[in-house]
């Protein structure tokens, strides 16, 4: 049982619209590409989740905290009297294994994948101690991408190439039951804890003046579409998107990149870039957000 599905991160958002609106370094290209390739991993894990319906409770995109150290967690398996961690990797190419390293054709070593996990796996245990909550705790690296190979890989349980997870999954069902009072607990618990307000501090320098303005489509992020009353097509890929709801996710990409910005009007409307009439924007703001007043006029919140 699924409870929390995955969605995209605060950085990855973030990326996501500065890569529509500015143009990226070759450095912030890299990240925003390395984001999407992660997600697209983690979302190829989940489907193969949901195929081999293994029984537990299912965590996707966990962001946990522990003395100040934020640590992000794929996907968790919760079970009665165990929990698997799952750290998803979308690496692809052909590498070798050496002196204890994951090393790359040109001989570049990738970050222990292993040892991330392990470090995840000990904060979550602790975390839960915590709280008054033992179990015990395994962590498994997933390498998702079939055209990623690692030659002279000694075997280690803890690593999972993506042949392997249908018979991984297999295994688990021998020993899960249905879940119990405990692993609910722990499951509730864990999503409460989940932090939603973590904003990266690495993130590119940007302003209102400098991002271009319009509403990028939802699916292919193009700013060329045509409209009838209610219904905004792009020209791009085809994807409809009632009016109403163009605005309101425009709103919040705004509210997500200037977060200390109040929302006002005006600013909605040229971030919109003046295609859309100031009453209809307005509407949409009555609608979702409450309206308050400053000295410097009204707002919404």
């Amino acid at each position: 049982m699924i409870l929390k599905e995955r969605t995209k991160s605060v950085n990855h958002l973030i990326y996501e619209s500065l890569n529509s609106r500015m143009t990226l370094s070759s450095y912030e290209k890299v990240q925003y590409d390395n984001q999407v390739k992660g997600f697209l991993g983690e979302q190829v894990f989940d489907d193969c989740m949901k195929t081999c319906q293994p029984d537990g409770l299912i965590i996707q995109d966990l962001l946990l905290s522990t003395r100040d150290t934020f640590y992000q967690i794929d996907s968790l398996l919760i079970t009665p009297n165990h929990i698997y961690l799952y750290e998803v990797k979308n690496y692809s190419g052909s590498y070798h294994y050496k002196d204890g390293m994951i090393q790359s054709e040109a001989g570049y070593a990738l970050q222990d994948p292993v040892a991330q996990a392990d470090r995840k796996r000990a904060y979550l245990y602790n975390l839960l101690l915590n709280h008054g909550m033992q179990t015990e705790v395994s962590s498994h690296v997933v390498f998702i991408n079939p055209d990623f190979y690692i030659y002279a890989f000694p075997e280690q349980k803890a690593v999972l190439f993506s042949g392997q997870l249908s018979a991984h999954f297999k295994n688990l069902y021998q020993d899960i039951t249905a879940p119990g009072h405990l692993s609910t607990s722990i499951a509730d618990k864990l999503i409460r804890m989940h932090i939603t307000h973590y904003r990266p501090t690495n993130l590119p320098d940007y302003s209102f003046d400098q991002l271009k303005k319009g509403i990028v489509c939802p699916n292919c992020f193009s700013f060329r579409h045509t409209h009838s009353r209610q219904t905004r097509t792009c020209l791009n890929c085809g994807a409809q998107e009632k009016i109403s709801e163009a605005i309101h996710r425009s709103i919040e990409e705004y509210r997500l990149l200037f977060p200390d910005t109040p929302v006002k009007k005006a600013d909605i409307y040229e971030w919109c870039g003046h295609d859309l009439s100031k009453s209809r924007i307005q509407t949409v703001l009555k609608t979702h957000y409450c309206r308050k007043q400053s000295g410097l006029g009204s707002y919404y919140d």
